[in-house]
C-alpha cells in the first residue's frame, strides 16, 4: 500500500510561502526596475506589516472613517482589501480605469471584502474625495462604476463650479438624490480635509496606489504594499498578503 505524502511542516510552508514572493518580487527584479516609472514599488520579498492593534474593520471604526469609505465589495462587520489613492495619481487612474473591475471581481470571488479611501493634497484630488465620501453610503448604486466616474470628473474638481456641476451630474447619472447632494455641498471641504488627514494617520500610505491586506489567519495582521502591477500581479500580490 502507498502511503499518502504527509502534511507539510511549518517550517516548510514558511519556506513555500517565501519561496512565492521571491517569484512575485525578487525573480522579476530587472522587469521591476525597468517598470518603476509606471507606478510598481519595489518591495523586500515580505511585506511590511502595518503597526498598530485590531482588524482593518475595527481600525475604520475608530478613525471615523468607516462611513465615508467607498465600499467595492462589502461585507459585514469585515473588510479584507483596503485600496488608498489619488485621481492625483496616474497609476491610480491606470488601476480605476483598468483593474478595478477585475480586482473587484476577484475579491468577490474570494468571499473578500473590498473597500476604497480617497487621499490627495490638490484642489481636483481633495474635490474628488469630497465626491467620494458624500456618494459613499448611496442605495443601489454600482461602486465600481461610480469611483470610474469620479475620476472622469476629477480634471474638473479643481474650483467649486466645477464641484458642484460634477455632483450634480453624477448623481443624476446614479440616481442619487438631490437630498445626498445638498448634504455634499453644504458640508464644505473642511472634514474632507480632515478624513484625509485620520486616513494617513490610521492608514499610511508610502505612495499611490496602496493596497492593504488582512492575513487570512489573523486579520489583525495588515500588511501593506504599493504600486500597480496588472490584474494578474494584483492578484498574485493580494493571494500572497493573504498567505502572510
Amino acid at each position: 500500500m502507498t502511503k499518502s505524502p504527509s502534511k507539510m511542516s511549518r517550517k516548510q510552508r514558511e519556506e513555500q510561502r517565501q519561496m512565492r514572493r521571491f517569484m512575485i518580487f525578487g525573480g522579476g527584479a530587472s522587469a521591476l526596475v525597468a517598470s518603476a516609472c509606471v507606478g510598481i514599488t519595489l518591495l523586500p520579498p515580505s511585506f511590511p506589516v502595518l503597526e498598530g492593534e485590531g482588524t482593518m474593520s475595527e481600525r475604520m471604526e475608530r478613525s471615523g472613517l468607516d462611513s465615508f469609505l467607498l465600499k467595492i465589495i462589502p461585507r459585514a462587520f469585515r473588510q479584507d482589501i483596503l485600496v488608498v489613492g489619488t485621481t492625483d495619481c496616474s497609476h491610480c487612474r491606470d488601476f480605476v480605469k483598468d483593474g478595478l473591475e477585475d480586482a473587484a471581481s476577484f475579491a468577490r470571488e474570494a468571499g473578500l471584502g473590498l473597500v476604497y479611501a480617497p487621499t490627495g493634497s490638490t484642489a481636483s484630488s481633495l474635490g474628488s474625495t469630497r465626491l467620494i465620501h458624500g456618494f459613499s453610503q448611496a442605495r443601489n448604486v454600482d461602486p465600481v462604476r461610480l469611483l470610474q466616474a469620479i475620476y472622469t470628473a476629477a480634471p474638473t474638481l479643481g474650483s467649486e463650479e466645477g464641484f458642484k456641476r460634477a455632483a450634480q451630474d453624477i448623481a443624476k447619472t446614479f440616481g442619487i438624490s438631490d437630498s445626498v447632494v445638498k448634504s455634499l455641498l453644504d458640508e464644505g471641504p473642511l472634514p474632507s480635509t480632515g478624513r484625509i488627514q485620520d486616513l494617513a494617520r490610521s492608514f499610511p500610505a508610502a505612495g499611490t496606489p496602496t493596497f492593504y491586506v488582512s492575513s487570512e489567519e489573523n486579520p489583525t495582521r495588515i500588511l501593506r504594499f504599493s504600486g500597480w502591477a496588472g490584474t494578474a500581479g494584483l492578484r498574485r500580490q493580494i493571494t500572497t498578503a493573504r498567505e502572510a
